[in-house]
């Protein structure tokens, strides 16, 4: 890796050889410096400078200053409690050390029989041809969130519906305020139906788990309602994206599915590949309120620096071949979906479970996997399928 030069490069974002190729133009700009300056900040290309970023603490989530500059309030969208996204230090930890007591192996593997019956179910519906994203990919996340939280099975569809609003705040499109802040606010009106519910009857689920640390003063109330709306709206649709995408890159690589069709042991590595090659969240924005230094460049104040998470995972420094398919490839390094260090996805392992039984389940199920279709695939911030036809041989 070629180090930065002083000054940095300055990359445009909306020259035709990104718009047509956006990896292919990294590759090039990679060459000559991992970080780059761009009309919008900074630009963290390589591997080492993504997962040093992730581990800055002097770099926090942008997404919360893009809420405020929407002209959103904060505060009325979620709550004045803590959350995992924007606490840092003593804060943070207790927050995520809370949380860790329903994310253990055993919870996820407690889940797993009845998402593999989820998705079984799912596939049936969808038949030999079908749109995969809107019959199988968006239909799991949902109901096993609500297993989860404890939240009725019905209200899945309609949180991956919520969730996908929410979420398009990470574009900081001014537009789309006040469609976000409602449906903050229907979110937040479910999470004190439901909190109101398991204070009644209490469960082994996460919502319950969090009630019972306010009364060990681990958490105020306050935060059970921000830790809830944050748990809501970040789960259903990253994961059922990540589904869609997985399915999209299989579909079309017919010597990889096979290679998974012989042995579907390997969908856990398969889940890590694809979501190496197409990750669900791109880029990461981060914020500098007082300014840092990243690798030993600086980053004044008020910066943006934007973490490619793509970009990263196609490094030459860290996977051989690095835009080659491969779902048999070891991955020693991580990919960089669900973050590192201190901010790393506390459902991960909940995320890599579903997305490792869908895959296994089709590679147990069809003999053939292939495009039946132009697939919708949005490859901005954060990747989407709105349409995935395909079509399957039976086994």
């Amino acid at each position: 890796m070629t180090e930065a030069v002083d000054p940095l490069p300055t990359v445009d974002l909306g020259s035709e050889a990104f718009l047509a190729d956006p990896l292919r133009a990294i590759d090039k700009w990679r060459q000559e410096s991992w970080i780059a300056c761009s009309d919008r900040g900074f630009e963290v290309f390589s591997h080492r400078g993504v997962e040093a970023g992730y581990q800055n603490a002097g770099l926090v989530s942008a997404v919360e200053k893009f809420l405020t500059d929407m002209g959103i309030d904060v505060d009325a969208m979620a709550g004045e409690g803590g959350n995992l996204q924007n606490n840092e230090g003593p804060s943070h930890t207790r927050l995520r050390r809370v949380l860790s007591r329903w994310f253990t192996p055993r919870n996820v593997d407690a889940l797993r029989p009845r998402v593999r019956t989820l998705v079984e179910s799912r596939l049936d519906a969808l038949g030999d041809e079908g749109d995969f994203m809107n019959t199988v990919a968006s239909k799991i996340p949902g109901p096993v969130f609500c297993w989860m939280i404890g939240a009725p099975e019905e209200e899945g569809d309609h949180l991956f519906e919520l969730s996908a609003i929410l979420l398009q705040a990470f574009e900081g499109n001014l537009e789309k305020a006040d469609e976000i802040l409602a449906a903050a606010i229907e979110m937040r009106e479910l999470v004190d139906e439901l909190i109101e519910a398991k204070r009644r009857a209490p469960a082994d689920d996460l919502l319950s788990v969090m009630l019972a640390a306010t009364d060990d003063g681990d958490l105020a109330i306050e935060d059970v309602h921000s830790l809830s709306f944050e748990m809501l709206s970040a789960s259903t649709d990253n994961t059922a994206h990540s589904a869609g995408l997985a399915v999209y890159v299989l579909a079309r690589h017919p010597d990889q599915y096979r290679v998974l069709r012989a042995d579907p042991v390997l969908a856990p590595r398969a889940v890590e590949e694809c979501l190496r090659i197409e990750p669900r969240i791109r880029y990461d924005p981060h914020y500098s309120a007082e300014g840092t230094t990243l690798l030993e460049v600086p980053i004044p104040p008020e910066s943006i620096v934007y973490l490619h998470n793509a970009a990263a995972n196609t490094d030459p420094a860290v996977y051989p071949d690095p835009h080659r398919f491969d779902v048999a490839r070891s991955h020693d390094r991580p990919q960089m979906n669900f973050g590192i260090g201190r901010h790393f996805c506390l459902g991960a392992a909940l995320a890599r479970m579903e997305l490792a039984e869908i895959l296994g389940a089709v590679a147990r199920r069809w003999e053939t996997l292939e495009p039946a279709g132009e697939a919708e695939v949005d490859r901005t911030l954060g990747a989407s399928v709105q349409r995935l036809p395909v079509r399957a041989r039976p086994a």
